[in-house]
């Protein structure tokens, strides 16, 4: 027998009921087509506007323990399992602004998350061999790697969530999506003008546009190698050229490397990106 997927809304602030009725519509519809899975329920979080969101947010770090940064302030749309089961929540102030082909792509792309990072296991990885080796060598606190470790978990499971749509048929929505997370943002460009000359800050700010390629490098089956590498260099032109060089290998290693399980995905890149990208950092391979 089928599970059906009760979705419980919650609001902040007063929604029209016909954007509550259209996102509801988009998201019932996915979870049918994503069918087999095992969600049974989804709380869907409904927020007027980046001020409400951003208070629920701080609230719930705060009473659950949240020790990572809030590095997804800027989201419109988030997944989270982080009282057990899944929630998503949504920002219609920043939603809103979207074209609609997005904002379905960026809806879908939430509940793949449900299906595949729906409890707390897939938020609380722990730290990897090569990351407590990289903190002693390198004197790297805690905290900065929770940080880090919590970017690259991010990065391998939007790569998982995408090429669990585009399997099952999301094509043009997903790729209209990923090209929009993918686009250099103004804050990316002054994340790297402040962090350039710092090392612990080069590496998560690579680390956060790692998330943003990870999606877009999963539809190498629906568009040409010369498109994507094209868009990678274009969107990530502003780093130094040996820098973008070597993320791009890093990046490129997503869909040899990626087996089914999460855990070892996120294992696996960690360790990539450490002996790849943050050591040779630390150690001044790319200063002048």
């Amino acid at each position: 027998m089928e599970i059906l997927t009760k979705v419980v809304l919650q609001r902040f602030g007063v929604i029209p009921k016909k954007i509550e009725r259209e996102i509801i519509s988009i998201i019932d519809e996915c979870y049918e087509r994503l069918r087999p899975h095992e969600v049974k329920l989804i709380d869907i979080l409904l927020f007027k506007d980046t001020s409400k969101a951003g208070t629920f947010y701080l609230q719930e770090r705060s009473t659950i323990g949240i020790v990572s940064d809030n590095l997804d302030a800027q989201f419109f749309a988030m997944h989270d399992a982080w009282r057990g089961t899944s929630r998503i929540g949504i920002v219609l102030d920043r939603m809103e602004k979207l074209p609609k082909l997005i904002q379905a792509g960026a809806l879908r792309h939430e509940v793949g998350h449900s299906v595949l990072h729906g409890s707390f296991e897939y938020y609380a990885f722990s730290l990897n061999k090569a990351l407590i080796s990289a903190s002693k060598q390198f004197k790297l606190s805690k905290g900065y790697l929770v940080n880090l470790l919590y970017l690259i978990s991010i990065a391998v499971k939007d790569y998982e969530v995408s090429r669990l749509l585009l399997k099952k048929g999301f094509v043009e929505d997903q790729v209209a999506y990923s090209k929009h997370i993918l686009k250099t943002s103004e804050d990316d460009l002054v994340a790297w003008k402040i962090s350039k000359d710092y090392p612990s800050m080069m590496v998560l700010a690579l680390a956060g546009r790692l998330k943003d390629t990870a999606s877009f490098i999963a539809l190498q089956s629906k568009l040409s190698k010369t498109e994507i590498i094209d868009s990678l260099r274009k969107e990530l032109s502003y780093l130094p050229s040996s820098i973008l060089d070597d993320i791009l290998k890093i990046v490129k290693r997503f869909p040899e490397k990626m087996s089914e399980d999460t855990s070892k995905n996120v294992d696996l890149m960690m360790k990539i990106f450490v002996e790849d990208l943050l050591k040779p950092i630390y150690e001044g391979k790319y200063k002048k």
